[in-house]
């Protein structure tokens, strides 16, 4: 049952209305002190440092194919390049028969 709905002890319902804190007024006082330029961002060598430790760790996470899958799909995909194209060799054909055809009973 949803918080809305809550039945009660005696069978009741009860729809409950969850009230947001009221927000407390920021001071000038309350605000962070500003930081200067070099203690907002780290260094490029922390941050390329940083970012090579990320990328490891994500290529851990990875599930690489195994050599079998690998050489499988590679099968797969020049085996359709070669149907695809024969397909297209074979509508050049017609289509350049069909243009040259057309070129000597209109073409001077």
């Amino acid at each position: 049952m949803s918080e809305k709905e809550k039945m009660s002890q005696n069978g009741t319902e009860e729809t409950g209305k969850e009230t947001k804190p009221a927000k407390a007024e920021k001071t000038k006082a309350d605000k962070p002190k500003a930081k200067s330029d070099k203690e907002k961002k780290p260094g490029f060598f922390k941050r390329l440092g940083r970012f090579f430790r990320e990328l490891k760790a994500e290529l851990k996470k990875v599930a690489w194919p195994t050599r079998a899958d690998t050489m499988k799909k590679t099968g797969v995909v020049i085996l359709c390049v070669i149907v695809v194209g024969v397909i297209v060799w074979i509508f050049d054909g017609i289509a350049s028969g069909v243009v040259n055809a057309l070129l000597a009973l209109f073409g001077g």
